[in-house]
């Protein structure tokens, strides 16, 4: 009789603390949806899409960036033999390279390397000619988010 008394008050103990430890779990769950949807709705995410065009032999792209924006101008030559040849021009403002090299001018890239250019284009039209002497493939991206 005793051992089943005892059962009892600890049955009514442990049920009284799931009940807490649920209430618990509950409340952190709730809490956490909250602030993470604040979070998301708070912020304004806008997406923008990367333009990117394939150069081969003798070709060239006209990019046109937007006025007063920050653009990310990246230039890649794919291949595995062979340097490229490309040729830059429209900068108005002396953008330079991640190698230090001006954005307007003659850069010959070796095998599988790439140059980034991230600056404020000024609105201009930037023109990207791959001049290679061989059939080498030159990858050219530009993002320039809108302001809308």
């Amino acid at each position: 009789m005793l051992r089943m008394m005892q059962l009892q008050k600890f049955r009514h103990k442990l049920h009284k603390v799931n009940k807490k430890k649920g209430l618990y779990i509950v409340c952190t769950i709730l809490a956490f949806f909250v602030l993470a949807s604040n979070a998301a709705f708070s912020q304004s995410i806008t997406k923008s899409k990367l333009d990117t065009i394939v150069l081969l032999k003798n070709e060239y792209a006209v990019l046109d960036t937007n006025n007063g924006s920050q653009c990310i101008c990246y230039i890649n030559n794919i291949s595995k033999a062979q340097q490229a040849i490309v040729v830059n021009t429209g900068d108005t403002n002396n953008v330079k390279f991640n190698d230090s090299t001006s954005f307007n001018g003659i850069h010959i890239l070796k095998i599988r390397q790439q140059l980034i250019a991230v600056a404020d284009f000024k609105g201009s039209q930037l023109i990207v000619s791959n001049l290679s002497p061989y059939d080498v493939i030159v990858i050219v991206s530009i993002l320039c988010p809108k302001d809308d």
